[in-house]
């Protein structure tokens, strides 16, 4: 059965939404990096935001990473370069050799792990809520003064599962460029 205009723009769509997910995940190709005199590294050491970004790293229990250097990207635990051994043109790394690819694909990577630990608090925190509001159903509510209190604490409970049903966006400066 052929696909509806609307099908084939909605599916257009994902296809490009998916390829700029990929896109932030990876680092800019050599065009760009070309034009780059200064290695990032040494940029990064003198920018005024690399403490806070140290410091919140370390806040988060998270070793900040090291730019004392214009090394290539790797993994912290030598995995990926493993799983990729025989196939390394599918690697995230695969051509990526400086400081700035490790800072533009630590971005991509840092937003990925942000969305799922999100997703797993959001699921953790809507199993409690549902788990609370299910004991309250259960409980006696024949004396009026614990009627109320269940009531009230019912209606507190489902409005912060509401919460959890809404999205939040957080907006970062670009950092890809294209040339195009």
């Amino acid at each position: 059965m052929a696909l509806t205009n609307a099908e084939i723009q909605r599916n257009w769509r994902l296809r490009r939404k998916a390829k700029k997910v990929e896109a932030i995940k990876s680092a800019e190709g050599p065009a760009v990096a070309a034009i780059m005199r200064t290695p990032f590294f040494e940029f990064f050491d003198n920018h005024g935001e690399q403490q806070t970004f140290t410091m919140c790293m370390d806040t988060a229990g998270i070793e900040p990473p090291d730019f004392s250097d214009d090394s290539a990207p790797k993994s912290a635990t030598g995995e990926i370069e493993t799983l990729f051994a025989e196939n390394p043109e599918n690697s995230v790394y695969y051509g990526q050799t400086n400081s700035l690819a490790r800072a533009e694909i630590m971005i991509g990577q840092l937003i990925d792990a942000t969305a799922a630990l999100a997703k797993i608090v959001n699921d953790y925190k809507r199993d409690e809520i549902d788990a609370r509001i299910s004991e309250l159903e259960q409980s006696d509510l024949t004396v009026s003064d614990k009627k109320k209190q269940a009531f009230a604490d019912m209606a507190r409970l489902k409005k912060m599962r509401d919460q959890l049903d809404k999205q939040v966006r957080w907006t970062f400066p670009q950092w890809k460029v294209t040339g195009e």
